[in-house]
């Protein structure tokens, strides 16, 4: 259960629960395959463009990390990141639009990196694992699986099993660092179905 203390998945925290953003006509198309487990560089044109559709908007200011639905991060966000040259993500430019401010400086983020690791022994589910028909409520990771993908290849990734976004360790220590807005992080292995409700900002780090 050893990955289970190293990986983390991405959260939304602080000021970034308080807005609810989405896309909006004229966001670029190819956008619309951000969960596709393969490059979409051929298929995306132009930005993508958000607008925020719930919340406070006379006091709206960008965080640094927004669920939209998709990975809407920023420029710091996306620096951060590309310092560990990681494998199979890709960033795509994206304007946040609120009345009349406009912001171009965040970008969604692609991982096309999708593995199938789960411990299906230590995992709990509600359904079946046939053709992945189930809401998961925890899960493990099966190091067995892992421990044959070098570390390169999985410092970020997305569960072929759900789409969950995993961060090694390493990766999440430099983000904390980078003292960026609006995301937290909770270890796979006290994660939950019902931890989205919880608003504990990197406290299990």
């Amino acid at each position: 259960m050893k990955y289970d203390s190293e990986y983390y998945l991405l959260t939304e925290k602080g000021e970034s629960g308080k807005y609810m953003l989405g896309k909006i006509q004229g966001s670029d198309e190819g956008l619309s395959r951000l969960l596709s487990q393969r490059s979409i560089k051929r298929l995306v044109r132009g930005p993508g463009k958000v607008r925020v559709n719930q919340g406070k908007k006379s006091l709206f200011s960008p965080c640094d990390y927004h669920d939209t639905g998709d990975d809407l991060v920023s420029e710091k966000f996306k620096q951060v990141i590309e310092t560990f040259k990681p494998q199979h993500v890709d960033f795509y430019q994206a304007d946040i639009i609120n009345g009349e401010q406009v912001w171009n400086d965040h970008y969604f983020m692609h991982v096309w990196n999708h593995y199938r690791v789960m411990h299906h022994g230590r995992s709990k589910i509600d359904g079946t694992y046939v053709d992945d028909d189930f809401i998961l409520e925890s899960f493990s990771l099966d190091e067995e699986l892992l421990d044959k993908i070098p570390l390169q290849e999985r410092l970020i990734f997305r569960l072929s099993e759900s789409p969950q976004l995993l961060f090694h360790e390493t990766v999440v220590a430099a983000l904390k660092a980078a003292n960026l807005s609006g995301l937290g992080f909770k270890k796979v292995k006290d994660w939950g179905i019902s931890s989205g409700f919880d608003d504990d900002f990197f406290a299990d780090l």
